[in-house]
């Protein structure tokens, strides 16, 4: 097994080595031999190891075996020679990645990472018991425990944060700015290729722009961060608007359908073109609360005078002027 180890880690099995290699690491009573290998090659080569080992050849080689073998076996044999490959597959290269991050486990403080695909939103507790929200196409990533001079966190997209209160700091961090708190309740938005918004609930937060422009912010206040030069501009709104999403709404106050299609297509998952730059400027007014993307778009067409179609094979909704 030792000899099939070590072929395997250097890329030099032949088919019917890698075959036997795969059969002893999914047997029961090898995992203490298994173990043990792995943790010698181990010692034996993390001090040359700089960065995470990169095992895309790895992985291919593996897919490329299993797509090669067609066992002519029973129906349930094949199930179960399919499943085993697949363990495998999953299951080597997770082994060597943990036993990397498990030695640098007292260098860096691991972090945790949740994030939403589109068209959903998802609802965790921080280890502080700070609650979040996070919208689709968004990502959070914290540390499994606050243990240092402040709670910091790292947002892609978008995030409603109701912060337990405590001495030690609460810090948001996204692209663009920083959000600084001791215990309150906001919404921040920081899409990629947008500009990032912070609204305030209650309670008082701090924002730091890349330029060090700073702005103290009050309940009842929405700021947004230019992307292009750092500067914030602070103004009074009505809050519900940019977080009743949580409670699964949408409000759009006199927006134009430029900024209301972007956030639609996040919401629902599609893809949304105007076909025409005249009517990207139209302005609307509504609340969507479970209705379909088809209840939306027929609501557009009697609220904005547009028309609107469905292309199928390619998942995208088209919206056009009525001439």
């Amino acid at each position: 097994m030792k000899e099939y180890y070590k072929k395997y880690l250097e890329n030099n099995c032949s088919e019917e080595e890698f075959q036997h290699f795969v059969e002893l690491f999914v047997k029961p009573d090898r995992k203490l031999v298994l173990d043990a290998q792995m943790k010698e090659h181990w010692k034996l080569t993390k001090a040359q190891e700089t960065e995470t080992p990169d095992l895309t050849d790895t992985l291919h080689k593996i897919h490329y075996e299993i797509n090669n073998q067609e066992p002519r076996t029973s129906k349930t044999r094949k199930l179960v020679t399919y499943l085993t490959r697949v363990a495998a597959v999953l299951f080597i290269p997770l082994v060597i990645a943990f036993f990397f991050t498990l030695d640098k486990a007292d260098i860096k403080t691991e972090l945790q990472t949740v994030s939403t695909p589109l068209a959903s939103k998802t609802y965790f507790v921080l280890p502080d018991g700070s609650e979040v929200w996070l919208n689709s196409g968004s990502t959070l990533s914290y540390p499994q425990k606050f243990d240092g001079k402040t709670r910091l966190v790292q947002l892609s997209g978008e995030a409603y944060f109701d912060v337990q209160k405590s001495e030690i700091p609460f810090e948001v961090e996204t692209d663009n700015v920083k959000v600084n708190v001791l215990g309150t309740a906001f919404n921040v938005m920081s899409y990629s290729g947008t500009n990032p918004e912070v609204t305030l609930e209650r309670g008082k937060v701090q924002l730091v722009s890349n330029s060090g422009e700073q702005q103290v912010l009050v309940p009842g206040e929405h700021a947004v961060i230019n992307s292009a030069n750092s500067t914030i501009q602070v103004q009074k709104v009505d809050t519900e608007i940019y977080s009743s999403w949580i409670d699964n709404k949408l409000i759009f106050r006199n927006e134009s359908l430029k900024d209301v299609v972007e956030r639609l297509e996040r919401w629902y998952n599609i893809s949304i073109e105007i076909d025409d730059d005249y009517i990207s400027d139209k302005k609307l007014t509504a609340t969507i609360e479970y209705e379909s993307i088809t209840e939306v778009m027929d609501l557009l067409e009697i609220t904005l005078s547009l028309k609107y179609e469905y292309k199928k094979n390619e998942r995208k909704l088209i919206i056009k002027p009525i001439k």
